[in-house]
């Protein structure tokens, strides 16, 4: 057994670090801490979260991170459950079943020779004579050379001219074919073309539902090569919380089909970088993900409290919630919110409930979309106080 959580566990107390101060510093909740320290991986909500947390706790505790991603591979493989006729010993009574058995297949198979022997003659025949299955299996695809299906969270991978990427998605395969490789890379989906540099990133949102699938970058430009980072976004599981004051409900997606052009956004990476900040080492991480969304927030009154909002660039609203009175509202990339009693509220931010004060406490806090200091792919959404 590859003892992976004995290794952050014994790394931590050489450190002379506690749980607590893990916590404080990797912005990790304790629970997923102490799930990896104990390898009790069923707890996260998808292995895109678990490996960016064993990242940057490999960070922190000041081990390898890929080697200890390496490792909790290898402890994946290790935990699959072996067939159980492997795990069970054959009874001794089975063998005369068994030899009955061996017996009743040379006699079957002896009575099949013979009945085939005497079609031979009628085989040969209909073999001259076109037949429907053998129609029928010319029209199965053959696996093609210089095609890659994407089937993993992520692969770096070298690519030339002619290769093809597949990416199978809600039981459509979709396509990303490499055209040219100069100084920048050619490549198409479907029959729609695109350039992308090595400053620009792409996102793709195949079956347009409103949310990106893929991350494609350029890492390098070589002679008739490309090195390409093929990310899957992490989707987030969207909310019952209505999006804005008063606005409708959105109407439901069209079916989509290969033929149907994804929503392609194409992103200068110095542009991202200026507009994100890095995640500061203070405040609530509500959840880390590869896909920037909107910022959806719920309050339901269980007493009386005053409350305010400042979503984004726009004025600041305020409300006299009494008991049972709700309100939602959305914001971009930052929402500002201030409560006095902030425990006669309860706040869903997109979907996950945060706590924002203690009972009769007047609070100011900000919540705002950062990008991670060392994989500059993973958003965290991060509520701190408000400093004024």
């Amino acid at each position: 057994m590859n003892q992976l959580g004995p290794l952050f566990r014994e790394a931590r107390a050489q450190s002379g670090k506690s749980i607590d101060d893990a916590v404080k510093e990797t912005k990790i909740a304790k629970r997923y801490l102490l799930a990896i320290e104990n390898e009790n991986f069923d707890i996260f909500p998808g292995e895109t979260y678990l490996i960016g947390f064993i990242r940057n706790y490999s960070q922190f505790l000041g081990l390898d991170p890929d080697e200890m991603i390496l490792k909790y591979r290898d402890y994946k493989i290790q935990e699959q459950p072996a067939p159980i006729e492997q795990l069970t010993a054959k009874p001794r009574y089975q063998k005369r079943f068994i030899l009955i058995g061996v017996i009743f297949v040379i006699v079957i198979s002896t009575v099949l020779y013979v009945l085939l022997s005497s079609s031979r003659e009628r085989v040969r025949k209909r073999e001259k004579e076109p037949i429907a299955t053998a129609v029928e299996e010319e029209k199965v695809p053959k696996k093609t050379e210089g095609v890659v299906v994407f089937e993993e969270e992520e692969i770096i991978k070298d690519f030339v001219r002619g290769d093809v990427i597949e990416i199978p998605l809600k039981n459509v395969a979709y396509r990303i074919s490499i055209d040219a490789i100069d100084e920048n890379l050619e490549f198409s989906i479907g029959d729609i073309p695109f350039t992308l540099s090595t400053d620009e990133r792409v996102e793709i949102d195949f079956d347009r539902d409103g949310r990106k699938d893929v991350l494609l970058r350029t890492n390098r430009l070589g002679e008739g090569t490309v090195n390409i980072t093929l990310k899957k976004i992490f989707k987030t599981e969207s909310s019952d919380l209505s999006i804005g004051l008063g606005n409708e409900a959105s109407e439901a997606a069209a079916p989509v089909t290969p033929d149907t052009p994804p929503e392609v956004v194409i992103i200068k990476e110095d542009e991202l970088f200026t507009e994100i900040p890095v995640a500061p080492k203070t405040g609530f991480q509500i959840f880390s993900g590869y896909e920037k969304t909107d910022i959806n927030a719920g309050i339901k009154a269980v007493s009386t409290a005053y409350l305010a909002y400042a979503i984004d660039e726009e004025d600041k609203r305020e409300f006299l919630l009494r008991n049972g009175d709700e309100l939602t509202f959305t914001a971009k990339d930052v929402a500002r919110i201030m409560a006095s009693n902030a425990r006669g509220i309860n706040v869903q931010i997109n979907g996950v409930t945060v706590t924002i004060g203690k009972g009769g406490e007047t609070v100011a806090k900000v919540i705002r979309w950062y990008r991670d200091s060392d994989d500059s792919d993973l958003y965290h959404l991060i509520m701190d106080n408000w400093e004024k």
